[in-house]
């Protein structure tokens, strides 16, 4: 057995969170076993199945993953980025095929004819980024993930979009979402280590999301947002406290400010 099995078994593993002590206690093996295998990178198919059976995942969907893991971020040309910050909804239709919608799922999701999502997709291919297939089908031609540029010309669209749904979070935290918000004063330190553990969790939940989408038929799968941010917070730009009104002292300096030198 080579490389590339053993590299996208790991990912599977890491994907559902376990460890080489856990597969060695599932497969009644000693950690150390289980280690050596992972190391030379060599074993017999009967005890790569037993792997397999131990981590809860088939060895068709392994093979199947060995060239479809999580590679590096892509990104796109900025005057491409320009088309589609014109085009806010092509640029949503183009994420959503990115995340590994079909077109039928968008049409599904949006509520979209089988026109407009196949004008939608045309318009993608015109721009270089996808390749039409017969009836509505698209192959993507940009490697994903993509990493947009979060200061060009999309930035007004994602802060709208991530906007929108926070305020959806808030008013949906009945069970459908859940959003928490808090401010804390703590050492630099200790705001490292939880922002280390979050892109640790955000990772996993990559892998995991990667993993079902090759291993579950598109309409068993439902989109799921994940919207993180942290930070030292700014408070004057994010929670502005000016003087108080009855403050004369105040009053008569911005009066002054205001004079003509």
């Amino acid at each position: 057995m080579n490389g590339p099995i053993f590299e996208a078994l790991k990912r599977t593993l890491k994907a559902k969170g376990l460890t080489y002590r856990t597969l060695a206690e599932r497969m009644g093996v000693s950690e150390p076993t289980v280690k050596r295998i992972f190391h030379e990178r060599n074993c017999k198919l009967d005890r790569l199945m037993e792997i397999c059976a131990a981590a809860e995942v088939e060895l068709e969907n392994v093979l199947g993953s060995m060239t479809r893991g999580p590679g590096p971020a892509n990104h796109v040309a900025p005057e491409i980025e320009r088309k589609l910050a014109a085009r806010p909804a092509l640029l949503f239709v183009f994420i959503m095929l990115t995340e590994k919608f079909t077109p039928a799922g968008i049409m599904r999701s949006q509520g979209l004819s089988e026109a407009s999502m196949f004008l939608y997709l045309r318009d993608l291919e015109e721009l270089g980024l996808v390749a039409l297939g017969r009836g509505l089908s698209a192959r993507l031609l940009v490697e994903t993930p993509i990493q947009w540029d979060f200061e060009g010309p999309l930035k007004p669209h994602f802060e709208t979009t991530n906007k929108n749904f926070i305020g959806w979070a808030i008013s949906h935290m009945d069970g459908q979402a859940t959003f928490v918000s808090f401010s804390r004063r703590m050492r630099p330190e200790t705001a490292e280590m939880v922002r280390r553990e979050a892109e640790d969790l955000a990772e996993r939940a990559r892998l995991l999301a990667h993993h079902d989408q090759h291993t579950t038929p598109e309409d068993q799968l439902v989109g799921y947002k994940w919207t993180f941010a942290f930070g030292a917070t700014p408070f004057p730009a994010i929670m502005p406290i000016g003087p108080h009104p009855r403050d004369a002292g105040a009053k008569a300096a911005k009066e002054k400010r205001a004079l003509p030198a």
